[in-house]
This record gives structure tokens, sequence and C-alpha cells, in this order.
């Protein structure tokens, strides 16, 4: 329990972080997603997908720097490695997509998160919505992949062996709801340097899922069920 706790206040220091990567990440950005001084007329030049999915995702990788964050110090090195780079890697991309949002002007969250992502519009081919049925634990509306707290809670009590596979587990499903995510935004009419960062997204995460389920074959763990 302590380490829980402890986990989600340095989790918090994470998101501080972030939002200061933000600043220069995003307006590094700038002319490429935001019109010439001499023709801005107050119109946004992010579609609504664009903005659902930097709002979204960024939430979607916020839990998983958070399972990194309850993941304990007496797992393998090659666990804890993993960890820190997902962790690096997904802080750098809420910083370039929240980035995104400030700079035409949006919240940072969706007041109705994944409505710019069909039902069933995944790679896989499973709809998202089971998140949002009634009687759901997961923290973040319909994002597929999505841990409940009760998994992450969990996830902060285990060690050792056990913590690596609950880690391993958790994050592989997390990492094919972001795929299915990003394949989805692919989809539909993005911008360069949007559809470049979104297609980044999908080529790391497919790599990490890929060594995922190696450590977890080697350790004669099953994968959890998708969706």
């Amino acid at each position: 329990m302590l380490r829980s706790i402890t986990a989600r206040w340095a989790f918090v220091s994470c998101v501080v972080v972030g939002a200061l990567l933000l600043l220069v990440v995003g307006a590094g950005l700038r002319p490429a997603l935001l019109p010439a001084p001499d023709t801005e007329v107050g119109r946004t030049s992010l579609t609504p997908t664009e903005i659902g999915f930097a709002q979204d995702m960024a939430t979607h990788h916020e839990q998983a720097v958070f399972l990194v964050q309850n993941l304990g110090d007496d797992v393998a090195p090659e666990i804890a490695e993993l960890g820190r780079r997902i962790a690096s890697s997904q802080m750098v991309e809420i910083g370039t997509m929240r980035g995104w949002l400030t700079l035409v002007d949006e919240p940072w969250t969706s007041a109705q998160p994944m409505s710019w992502m069909h039902p069933g519009q995944t790679s896989s081919g499973h709809s998202h919505g089971g998140a949002s049925e009634a009687g759901s634990t997961t923290p973040a509306g319909a994002m597929p992949g999505m841990a409940s707290w009760g998994e992450i809670n969990t996830l902060g009590a285990s060690t050792g062996r056990d913590a690596e596979v609950r880690f391993l587990q958790l994050m592989a499903r997390h990492h094919e709801g972001g795929i299915d995510m990003a394949t989805a935004a692919l989809e539909s009419d993005l911008s360069d340097p949007v559809r470049r960062t979104v297609q980044a997204m999908v080529q790391e995460q497919t790599k990490e899922l890929g060594y995922i389920g190696l450590l977890l074959s080697q350790r004669d763990a099953p994968p959890l069920p998708y969706p």
C-alpha cells in the first residue's frame, strides 16, 4: 500500500515534467501545425479527430506511465529497463500532444472521451465500448486496453516475479489498445506532422509489444484477453 501511494505521488511529478516538455516540443511544431500569422482567424488548425486523439491518447499514455510507477524495485533488470523506456518515450509523446492542444487553445482532456473513434474501429476488429458499461472500474472512460483501478492496485502490491508478470500483462493489453487507437486515427485525414507522430507510436508500441510477449513467454505466463 505504501509503495502504491508513493508511486502515485511520483506519477504526479512525471505529469509535471510532461507539462514542461510540451512547451518545448509543441512550440517546435508550431510552424507546421498553425497557419501563418496573417491568416489566423481564430480557427483551429487541428481536425476534430486530431484534437480528440491527442486528448485521449495523452490520457492513455498517462496510465502507461502510472503502471511503470507502480512497478516495484525487486523486478528483473530487463523489466525495469523496459518500464523506464516506455515511461520516457510516452512522457515525450504526452508533451508533444499536449503541446499541440495548448497551441490551438484546446483543453488537455475531452468531455466525451473516444467520441472521435467509432465502435468497432480497431485494428483487431474489437469494439472499445466495454469500459463505459455499467459497473466498469476502468479509470478513464472507454479507452481500449486500460487497466482498472483494482488491477493497478494489485500491481502496486505485488513483488518479484508476480509483479513482473502482472506488469507485462497489463502493459501488453494497454499497448494493444493504444495501437488500435492510433490505427483508427491513421484512417482519418491527418496533417503530416500528426500522421508522422501517430505512425511512430504504432511502430514503437508494436515493437515493444513483441518484446513484452517474449518476456511473458520466458515466464510461462499468458497475455490477458483483449479487449
